[in-house]
């Protein structure tokens, strides 16, 4: 197997070369975006770097719903079918089945697979690590070792949901040092799609959709890595970078060191907007409105409409403006929806989904796109977006940073705000008055 992989992709397979590794097996030095373009990247067992011998033993773990372990003999419900009331038990996990792997094999493959035990026992080591020591001379347990820079824990989508709403802090403090990726569930027969914003908003790098049916969640995909150009990656947000930091998955206010933001919309008019796919029999016209959804934390989600304008195919006239609440800029996406109200059913006529860090303030030309994601030829919607707490030219406001302004000469100082730990106050408390010798300087020359 190694041999037809290196035969048949040649120089496209990216093997891990030898690169500078520290204590407890992660790299000093990881490869850049740039080096794994058009690459082939082989996901799978591995083993360890000290194994020794041409060939090793690895565990295969069973990886099916719940993940057993710690959520053996619970119910759950089937994604998209709480209403019906059709509900699963997770069995309880197997023994683990070994397998034999040559090293040959397990030199070619780049990222190594885990299941969610590596979770549970990260955390159960980090918070035994945590706890202070019986009495004064029991000596101080040995730090837990991390995962290789090469590791990649796959979980369920009904395990992954389920430790966003009861572990969020945990799962974003294991996303910090571990690669992490949740796929569909099984039993979604239809190939539908989970919402990724919930397990985006959790730290997961990688959420895995069924690309082939489309609908509201690949929209949010699609607009979530349409920023950055396109190129596949996007940088999360510092909270869930930072060593010290903290942040829930399930803030219901604002977030510690990220100063909120208001978005105004006025949804001004539409253009050319085609009749519904498979309408020819309904009439000659249609009855659209415009639908404004925020998806990200939950503070932020938030949904609103238009009215409805009857009869008015060509070039529909809305005028309403709608203001939102964001506590959370960098998770947030917009999605625009233009569906034509009927009796029995409203149907899609087009949609666009934007990243909140995208938009940019003044009237604006919003292009729709239609079901499947194409571009629906001289179609759009014409608006008007204003949002305060942003500095100029469309930029967002720098995280801790607050600007006011004092004296008579009205000069802009930066100032610091406190982040509730002691040791960053302290630090950087020196800096304000270099910062506001700096802007009269500044000012001076100007």
């Amino acid at each position: 197997m190694a041999h037809h992989l290196k035969k048949v992709f040649g120089s496209r397979l990216y093997t891990p070369d030898a690169l500078p590794v520290s204590l407890g097996g992660r790299a000093t030095t990881l490869p850049s975006p740039e080096q794994l373009k058009g690459r082939v990247l082989i996901v799978g067992k591995k083993l360890p770097p000290e194994q020794e011998g041409s060939d090793g033993e690895v565990s295969e773990e069973d990886e099916e719903i719940g993940g057993g372990g710690p959520l053996a003999g619970r119910r759950m419900t089937i994604p998209g079918e709480e209403e019906l009331g059709m509900v699963l038990v997770v069995p309880p996990p197997s023994q683990p089945r070994k397998l034999q792997l040559h090293k040959e094999l397990s030199d070619v493959v780049a990222v190594a697979r885990t299941g969610s035990r590596s979770f549970y026992v990260q955390r159960g080591n980090c918070k035994q690590h945590q706890s202070p020591p019986s009495s004064p001379s029991s000596p101080s347990s040995p730090i837990p070792p991390e995962l290789p820079y090469w590791t990649m824990c796959s979980l369920g989508e009904g395990e992954a949901g389920r430790l966003t709403s009861e572990s969020p802090e945990d799962l974003v403090m294991f996303t910090k040092r571990t690669l992490t990726r949740v796929r569909p569930s099984s039993v979604r027969l239809d190939s539908s799609n989970p919402n990724p914003q919930g397990y985006w908003k959790g730290g997961v790098q990688l959420v895995a959709l069924n690309q082939q049916t489309p609908g509201a969640m690949l929209d949010l995909h699609r607009g979530r890595f349409s920023q950055n150009g396109g190129c596949g990656y996007v940088l999360r947000p510092a909270v869930m970078r930072d060593e010290v930091s903290y942040f829930s998955a399930h803030t219901h206010g604002c977030v510690p060191g990220v100063p909120p933001q208001t978005l105004r919309i006025k949804v001004i008019s539409a253009h050319n907007l085609p009749k519904p796919q498979g309408s020819g029999a309904k009439g000659e016209v249609i009855d659209p409105y415009v639908v404004l959804e925020l998806h990200g934390v939950p503070a932020d989600c938030a949904e609103q409409r238009t009215r409805t304008a009857a009869q008015n195919q060509d070039d529909p006239l809305f005028d309403e403006t709608f203001e939102f609440q964001v506590n959370m800029p960098e998770l947030a996406l917009l999605r625009f929806v233009v569906l034509d109200d009927d009796y029995i059913g409203d149907d899609f006529i087009g949609q666009y989904s934007v990243a909140f860090e995208c938009l940019q303030p003044g009237y604006r030309n919003v292009p729709l796109l239609g079901m499947a994601g194409d571009p629906l030829p001289h179609t759009s919607l014409f608006v008007h977006v204003a949002i305060t707490n942003r500095r100029g030219g469309g930029k967002a406001q720098r995280r801790g940073l607050s600007v006011r302004r004092v004296g008579r000469r009205g000069r802009e100082y930066v100032t610091l705000r406190h982040t509730g730990i002691k040791v960053l106050d302290e630090a950087f408390k020196q800096a304000s008055g270099p910062l506001k010798e700096a802007t009269d300087l500044r000012e001076d020359a100007q």
